[in-house]
C-alpha cells in the first residue's frame, strides 16, 4: 500500500483539492483508496466526500480523525505519538492500494506523524512569494515563520534514517497556475528550482487554475466525473491529464514497508 501525505504549514495552497482529485482519479482507475482527514477545523475533505456520496458519485473510503491532543510547540522537535500508525497498519491489512492523508496547516503531532509514515509527500503551493516563504524559508532566515515546514521535513528525514526507513519522495505541486505566463510566475518558478536543490524535493508538478477544480466544494464533482452537460470541455480533459500524470508519479514510487519508528 502506498501512503501519500499532502502537507504544508501554509494555508490556502490547495492541499485538500490535490488530495480530493488524486483519490477520485485512483478510484476511477480501479484502486482501493482511503482518505484520512486530519483537518479537524475545516473538515473540507470530509465535506467533499459527503457531497459526492449524496450525488451517488464513486468515492474513496474516508476517516475523519477527531479528538486528538494538539501539540503546537514551536520550541521543540515534534513527538512521534503513534496515533496514526495503527490506522495505516489497518488500512494495509484491509487491502487498500492507496492511503491519502490530508493534513491541516498547524504544527501538530499528527501532522508530523503523517509525514513520517508517508512514502510520498506532496506539498502544494501557489505562484506566490508568500507561499514560497511560508513553506521553504530556512530556519534562522529573516522573518522565518515560527512554524517551519522545511525544518519539519528535515526532522522527519532524520527520524526515518534513525529508524532504518527509506527516505520518502518529496514533490512540490504548483497549484492554480495561470494559463498566461507572468513575471512573478517566472520568478517563483526559477526560485523554486533552486529550492529543490537546497531543500531536497524532487520534480515540481503543475496544475492549472481551472473552474472545475475550484467547484469541487460545491457538489463534489471532479474532472473525472461525467459532466452535467454531457460533454467534456477541453479544460476538463486537460485537467484529467494533469492529475493522472501526478497519480502515475505516485504509482511509480517504491512502496515503503513501514517499521515502527523509534
Amino acid at each position: 500500500m502506498q501512503v501519500v501525505t499532502v502537507g504544508g504549514f501554509k494555508g490556502g495552497t490547495g492541499k485538500t483539492t490535490i488530495a480530493a482529485l488524486l483519490g477520485v482519479a485512483a478510484v476511477m482507475d480501479g484502486l482501493r483508496v482511503a482518505y484520512l482527514d486530519l483537518d479537524r477545523n475545516t473538515r473540507n475533505l470530509s465535506s467533499f466526500v459527503t457531497l459526492r456520496r449524496a450525488s451517488r458519485l464513486l468515492s474513496p473510503d474516508h476517516v475523519m480523525l477527531m479528538d486528538m491532543e494538539e501539540d503546537v510547540r514551536t520550541d521543540a522537535r515534534p513527538r512521534h505519538t503513534g496515533r496514526l500508525e495503527p490506522l495505516v497498519r489497518m488500512a494495509r491489512m484491509d487491502g487498500y492500494d492507496l492511503l491519502i492523508i490530508d493534513t491541516s496547516s498547524g504544527n501538530l503531532s499528527d501532522v508530523y506523524e503523517a509525514h513520517l509514515l508517508a512514502g510520498v509527500i506532496l506539498t502544494p503551493m501557489n505562484e506566490s512569494p508568500a507561499d514560497m516563504h511560508g513553506l521553504f524559508a530556512p530556519l534562522g532566515s529573516p522573518a522565518a515563520p515560527r512554524i517551519n515546514y522545511r525544518e519539519m521535513i528535515d526532522t522527519v528525514r532524520f527520524d526515518r534514517r534513525r529508524a532504518g526507513l527509506s527516505e520518502q519522495r518529496w514533490h512540490v505541486v504548483m497549484n492554480r497556475v495561470s494559463a498566461l505566463p507572468s513575471k512573478i510566475g517566472n520568478t517563483i518558478n526559477d526560485r523554486v528550482a533552486v529550492l529543490a536543490r537546497e531543500a531536497g524535493f524532487e520534480a515540481v508538478w503543475r496544475l492549472r487554475d481551472r473552474v472545475i477544480h475550484r467547484a469541487l466544494a460545491l457538489e463534489g464533482r471532479s474532472v473525472f466525473d461525467a459532466p452535467s452537460e454531457g460533454k467534456l470541455s477541453m479544460s476538463e480533459l486537460s485537467g484529467r491529464s494533469e492529475v493522472r500524470a501526478l497519480l502515475a508519479l505516485i504509482d511509480r514510487a517504491p512502496v515503503m514497508h513501514m517499521a515502527r519508528a523509534a
